[in-house]
């Protein structure tokens, strides 16, 4: 199959009929820039040839073209064999296909659909073209770096072509079948015995047989160690029951008891004349403490003193520099209340020359918004009467749609009325000429008459045959209903036929688009605000400065001229900015001044209240100790404290003294430790005791009782069935190592015919990798997907390690060779690539180029891509989107045909 030409007509973004010309055998290469439409005609053709025409999927849906309600139309010409054949096909709003061989109609509808596929080998009623060799040659927009994986139907048919070639090479199916399945019934397929099997079943048989002897050996030992422990038992009682030593125990425990209460009382001693010491030393403490208060009192008397006579001097300092700074505060707002006088005359005097100015660019203004105005309100014009011919021309969207749709119906039921009319053939002899006549009509020459109504033939002097159709006087009904339906919807918006309904919903369209324009242009001349009409707001503004001119014109001096109104205007603001700077700096400096005397004041006022603290604390020092009491008062407490001192030395003597003789924490812990450890020994040595009595009797039952049970004869039983079991399970597992032996040489033989059974698509892979990465090998599955590339002899690269451009290049290379292998066994298939080679660098993409080349020699390779300056050394046939100009002059001559007629 080789492509030769492709046409879209409402197909995204193709409005009117597109071609794609020129296409061949080879390489061919369509360059154009993103959004040109190369996807959406790439889409378009895979819906033409695998797609049902009446298909309602996703696909055929996004065929649909922007912003019009239009019928997708494909047009798909190709060579196959030695005809050439064409199919067109409409989807969405008007369903149809043909299929034409030579030129020449051959089937439509479902019957084209199927005739199609027959023809590109595709199973009939196919859903999807990835299902077919298509699928494995034709690459998607960002599919290109994803890995080769063929579905079921494209393995089926590679291995139906490598079959062909190097025969059926897999055999031993049954007897790996046969091998599989036994060991299936034996064990899991991690190598685990499987419940319900021999082996299984002869494993716990072994496993049961083991536990009981184990069962039995473990009794066997536990008696044998209750004996040892019984005599053990005996022999620590024997001990436990000596009489001396326990006596000796007791002998130390009361010597030990003695020395502890000694060590108690001699400490309690030591803590009494340590609680006195104590005593002494608080009342010795609490006298220097009375002595020491009384002399910082003496100290901050004299100190709040000094502080009262240091503040009154400053006081009288800061009053004297007060009164200077009231002064010349008063000088200064007299100098500013001046000042603000003449800087009042001032600013009237600049706010009028900047009136005077401002008045005369008003008047240099008018002419400009009387232009803006006329222009505005002639755009205001063209508008109101684009919305009159818009009211007169436009066909709503619904209407349009609902006179489709009875276009459609009437089609319809004239389908079905001309399905059920008899075809009449008349072929005349050269002697019949002038004498047979159909419905009242001369026939002269062949004819071929649809019988949609009664028809009468007559035969001259011979015969008259009456034709009755089998339509039902129902199929007349339907088809006027249908005629009336569309004309009363043709009369609803007064057109008089569905291509003026269609045409006039196109005017309407351009007219609103012509409309929004105007409307953007008077938006910038005269824009609304706040909801307000534009033009109307700029006739207010014109109206408000002619009033204003009109009203400051008495105003206006007798010299008028803007470089002089200027002059004027600035010598006043420089004035008045002179003034202000003046009366700036003297606010700055008065503002400074009364600053400088409310802190002057501050300060007097914190000078005063602290000395009225400092008086408030010397009352409060000397109300518990006058002055006439202080001294008196320092020499008594001072006898005191001494005194207290004397008592707390002698105290604290007879304390140490005391607390030497007692021993040390150290020497009585032990003594306690020896107290506990002897009082716990003989307690325990006891407790032991009773416990051992108890042990012995336990033991001497346990033992009596397991005397009898013959546990001997039971072990040697159990060792004989366990010795059965485990030569019966080793058999299952000799009989299962040879199962396992022969399953992985059948395996090892199949691993090794797949390697025959992949040669040939390998073989066609090479040429193309070599090209691209001498020396490299490519690993691929039994399933014919990639798997990973070897370079140079290094380790194999897994497939999804590589980097985006080299699984790209990959994913082609390996495409091409499918196609190979597919145009040498005499079925060629076009490899259609869009946008791919996307991450390939330079260099690389040179060698892909020369990869393309050496497959376009097999086959024909098209090759979509936006990157025109990267592609310009590829070589092969260049190709071009362009509008077909014989449909468009036909369009354009049906064009006022239909203007006049709606007329």
């Amino acid at each position: 199959m080789i492509i030769t030409h492709i046409a879209v007509e409402g197909v995204g973004r193709f409005r009117g009929r597109h071609v794609v010309r020129g296409l061949g055998p080879g390489l061919n290469l369509l360059c154009a820039p993103n959004e040109a439409g190369k996807s959406t005609i790439f889409r378009a053709v895979q819906a033409c040839l695998f797609a049902r025409h009446d298909a309602n999927t996703k696909e055929t849906r996004a065929l649909g073209c922007i912003g019009a309600q239009l019928p997708a139309r494909v047009e798909v010409g190709f060579r196959c064999g030695d005809a050439d054949y064409r199919v067109e096909k409409a989807f969405l709003r008007s369903n149809a296909t043909r299929l034409y061989k030579n030129d020449r109609l051959i089937a439509e509808g479902r019957a084209a659909d199927e005739a199609l596929w027959s023809t590109l080998d595709l199973s009939p009623g196919a859903r999807s073209f990835e299902d077919s060799a298509f699928g494995l040659l034709w690459v998607r927009q960002g599919q290109s770096f994803e890995p080769v994986k063929p579905s079921g139907e494209g393995q089926a048919l590679l291995s139906r072509m490598i079959e062909a070639e190097v025969g059926k090479v897999l055999g031993g199916e049954r007897v790996f079948t046969s091998v599989t399945a036994k060991l299936a019934l034996e064990e899991t397929k991690t190598g685990q015995a499987k419940t319900g099997g021999a082996w299984k079943t002869a494993l716990e048989r072994v496993e049961a047989a083991r536990r009981a002897l184990d069962d039995v050996r473990a009794i066997l030992a536990s008696l044998e160690a209750d004996r040892d422990a019984l005599a053990a038992k005996l022999r620590e009682r024997d001990g436990l029951a000596d009489a001396s030593a326990l006596a000796q125990m007791q002998a130390d425990l009361t010597l030990a008891m003695r020395e502890r209460d000694a060590a108690v009382s001699l400490d309690q001693a030591a803590q009494k004349a340590e609680t006195e010491a104590a005593r002494c030393e608080l009342a010795h403490e609490r006298a220097s403490d009375k002595h020491q208060r009384l002399i910082a009192l003496d100290q901050r008397i004299a100190a709040t003193r000094t502080r009262i006579g240091e503040l009154d001097r400053k006081a009288q300092e800061e009053e004297a520099a007060l009164n200077g700074q009231l002064a010349a505060l008063a000088d200064q707002e007299k100098a500013l209340a001046e000042l603000g006088v003449r800087l009042a005359a001032a600013e009237r005097e600049a706010d009028m020359a900047r009136a005077r100015e401002l008045a005369a660019q008003d008047a240099e203004r008018l002419a400009d918004l009387d232009a803006r105005l006329k222009q505005a309100r002639e755009l205001r014009d063209r508008i109101n009467l684009l919305q009159q011919t818009f009211a007169l021309v436009n066909v709503a969207p619904d209407a349009l749609r609902r006179i489709e749709q009875a276009a459609r119906d009437l089609e319809a039921a004239q389908a079905r009325r001309a399905a059920k009319a008899p075809q009449v053939a008349i072929r005349l002899r050269p002697d019949g000429v002038g004498r047979v006549t159909c419905a009242g009509e001369a026939i002269t020459g062949a004819r071929d008459i649809a019988a949609l109504e009664p028809l009468r033939i007559d035969v001259t002097e011979i015969a008259s045959i009456e034709i009755v159709p089998a339509a039902t006087p129902e199929d007349a009904q339907s088809v006027n209903r249908a005629r009336e339906k569309l004309e009363r919807e043709l009369v609803a918006v007064g057109a008089a036929s569905l291509a003026e309904a269609r045409e006039r919903r196109v005017k309407a369209d351009d007219i609103v688009t012509e409309q929004r324009g105007l409307a953007a242009e008077l938006a910038m001349i005269a824009p609304a605000t706040n909801g307000k009409d534009g033009v109307a707001l700029l006739e207010k503004t014109l109206c408000e400065s002619q009033a204003k001119l009109a009203a400051f014109a008495d105003a206006m001096p007798a010299c008028s001229d803007r470089e002089t109104l200027g002059e004027q205007r600035r010598v006043a603001e420089q004035t008045r900015e002179t003034l202000r700077r003046e009366h700036h700096e003297l606010q700055t400096a008065l503002l400074a001044s009364r600053n400088n005397v409310a802190a002057e004041k501050m300060r007097i006022d914190m000078f005063r209240s602290d000395r009225e603290t400092a008086q408030e604390t010397l009352a409060e020092a000397l109300a518990p100790c006058p002055d006439a009491e202080r001294p008196h008062r320092l020499i008594t407490l001072a006898a005191e404290a001494g005194q207290a001192r004397a008592l707390f030395e002698r105290a604290q003597a007879e304390a140490a003294r005391l607390r030497a003789t007692v021993p040390s924490g150290e020497q009585r812990e032990a003594i306690e430790a020896r107290v506990k450890r002897l009082t716990q020994a003989i307690a325990a040595r006891h407790d032991r005791l009773q416990e051992v009595e108890r042990d012995i009797a336990g033991l001497r039952g346990r033992v009596e009782s397991r005397g009898g049970e013959d546990l001997g004869e039971r072990e040697s039983e159990l060792a004989d069935a366990l010795l059965l079991a485990e030569k019966e399970c080793a058999r299952i597992e000799r009989r299962l190592a040879a199962l396992r032996l022969l399953r992985d040489t059948i395996e090892a033989c199949r691993r090794e015919a797949r390697e025959t059974f992949l040669a040939p698509v390998k073989r066609a892979i090479q040429p193309y990798l070599q090209t691209l990465f001498p020396g490299a090998d490519a690993e691929l599955d039994e399933h014919f997907s990639i798997g990973g590339v070897q370079r140079s002899g290094t380790e194999i690269e897994p497939f999804g390690s590589l980097s985006d451009g080299t699984r790209e290049q990959i994913a082609i290379i390996v495409r091409l060779a499918f196609g190979r292998l597919l145009a040498e066994r005499g079925q060629p298939t076009p490899v259609v690539l869009d946008d791919s080679l996307v991450f390939s660098d330079d260099e690389r993409i040179e060698r892909m180029f020369d990869v393309l080349m050496q497959a376009a020699e097999k086959q024909q390779v098209i090759v979509l891509t936006c990157r025109s300056r990267a592609f310009r050394s590829c070589g092969g046939r260049p190709l071009a989107i362009e509008p077909d100009a014989a449909a468009q002059a036909a369009m354009d001559l049906r064009a006022p045909l239909r203007l006049v007629g709606s007329r």
